[in-house]
């Protein structure tokens, strides 16, 4: 069974901090604000929808992958 602090965060111990980003800068970048951003966790978290970027939480902090955010914009643009 992986550590604990493996298993809240999601991410293998293989993925720089230097690759997650915070919710204010997915929000620069997507152009969404951090409240959409929030709404669409809470969305995720209740199984209701799959909208935004895949995120990770580590404790009670919100993180996000970049390749996920990277995903994510790809997907809006229709890639």
């Amino acid at each position: 069974m992986p550590d604990d602090e493996e298993y809240i965060a999601g991410v293998s111990r293989d993925v720089p901090l230097k690759d997650l980003m915070n919710t204010g800068e997915v929000a620069k970048v997507t152009g969404h604000t951090v409240g959409t951003l929030n709404t669409f966790r809470s969305l995720r978290n209740t199984g209701q929808a799959t909208k935004g970027p895949e995120f990770v939480q580590l404790g009670r902090s919100i993180f996000y992958r970049r390749d996920a955010v990277d995903a994510y914009l790809a997907k809006r643009a229709g890639l």
